[in-house]
């Protein structure tokens, strides 16, 4: 089974797209993960350059926030139907709200279920701070409720919610292992949602646990027969990423920490 990894533009809109995507090719990453704007020849004019550079896309979904659920809903529609356009390798989704309903949430996955049978585009759901899949213990009603739902496992919002390397919630924890489709790999503690620099020997505790939830994520869909994973190794920038103090100089370099990450899985 092939590891296909993929760079995030987040943190690198400063650069040239030209420039950007050659960096990542070089780099060995076989697409990036982005947005894409609703104006259609906005959005034309990306996806252009990106497919001379050769590179695959994983479409990311994160703008919709309405408060008042009809309009969530159409904004939600909208915004998957314009990211299927562009025919990704999958939709990575930031879905519903943390303060919205069960019965709510759930609707949005039925339509995202909808969507993916519509357009034979996979939508992976992000295990993210403010989403419905917020905290372990929540996501894990709806992965009791949804049997098929895919995930974007990003467990260091989880950590950061939960307090703690989730040591007490290993059956949620294992579940959702199963239902991990596209892994965001970002080492995280038990007090924020990225450690300042995951190759300090202080953070070896973490890094040890997430990369263990990584190749067991990794394991499990081979043993599904998948011909491939994706992987985006996704150290963020500011306000991920923290300042020295009085100074404009981040503690941690995210492209040099991205090509860690990348190198500890590439050895999977």
């Amino acid at each position: 089974m092939k590891l296909k990894f993929i760079y995030p533009r987040w943190g690198s809109a400063d650069l040239k797209w030209s420039v950007f995507l050659k960096k990542v090719k070089d780099a060995g990453y076989d697409g990036i993960e982005i947005d894409l704007p609703l104006n259609i020849n906005e959005k034309k004019e990306i996806l252009a350059i990106i497919s001379d550079h050769e590179l695959e896309i994983v479409a990311q979904h994160w703008e919709t926030k309405e408060i008042d659920f009809n309009k969530h809903k159409d904004s939600y529609k909208r915004h998957l139907y314009n990211l299927a356009e562009a025919s990704p390798l999958l939709i990575n989704s930031h879905t519903g709200m943390d303060f919205f309903t069960f019965k709510k949430n759930a609707s949005l996955l039925q339509i995202a279920e909808e969507i993916e049978k519509e357009t034979r585009v996979p939508i992976a759901h992000e295990t993210h701070r403010s989403r419905f899949s917020f905290a372990a213990h929540v996501c894990a009603q709806y992965l009791d409720s949804f049997p098929d739902l895919k995930l974007t496992s990003d467990f260091s919002h989880w950590c950061c919610v939960a307090e703690s390397m989730l040591d007490n919630q290993k059956e949620t924890v294992a579940k959702a292992i199963k239902h991990s489709y596209h892994i965001h790999a970002r080492v995280g503690s038990a007090q924020t949602p990225q450690v300042i620099d995951p190759r300090e020997d202080r953070y070896k505790p973490e890094l040890s646990t997430f990369i263990k939830w990584w190749k067991t994520m990794i394991d499990h869909a081979k043993a599904q027969q998948r011909s491939y994973i994706t992987i985006t190794p996704e150290y963020g920038p500011y306000p991920y990423a923290t300042y020295t103090p009085n100074t404009n100089a981040l503690m941690g370099d995210q492209w040099q920490i991205n090509q860690f990450i990348k190198e500890e899985l590439s050895r999977s």
